[in-house]
């Protein structure tokens, strides 16, 4: 195809492109990135804030536990069992954060991150940000 026949259909690519991320933006989606708007971010910020604050107290409490128990072993079958409690605690208040934190999205009708079967890094709703890889 000469390339005055492509410039007009690149312009009309281009424009669906651009629309559909405006309309995106407008309807308070997250951003093809994957970050949230700076309204969501304004929005959550309280709760949010509240919640790193509870988790990272609770998480502290886990290690201090889990030193006394440590220091208080006895034998390496002790030693073990406090390993292994402060890793099954650990796990607990992981999944409690996540609750809440699935539960603070949902109140605000923000879409949960959608995360690939052993993928790190999530991407906010269906659309994944440049630099991803869903192979």
């Amino acid at each position: 195809m000469p390339s005055t026949l492509l410039q007009p259909l690149r312009a009309v690519v281009l424009a669906m492109v651009l629309g559909s991320a405006g309309v995106a933006m407008a309807q308070g989606a997250p951003s093809e990135a994957g970050r949230l708007t700076p309204a969501q971010m304004q929005k959550i910020f309280p709760e949010q804030k509240r919640l790193a604050l509870s988790d990272q107290q609770a998480r502290i409490a886990i290690l201090q536990r889990g030193e006394r128990c440590l220091s208080a072993a006895g034998s390496s079958e002790a030693l073990r069992t406090c390993m292994k409690e402060q890793r099954s605690a650990s796990q607990r208040q992981r999944e409690q954060h996540r609750a809440a934190m699935k539960a603070l999205l949902e109140r605000n009708g923000i879409p949960l991150p959608q995360w690939g079967k052993g993928d790190r890094k999530g991407g906010w709703g269906e659309g994944r940000g440049p630099g991803s890889s869903s192979l």
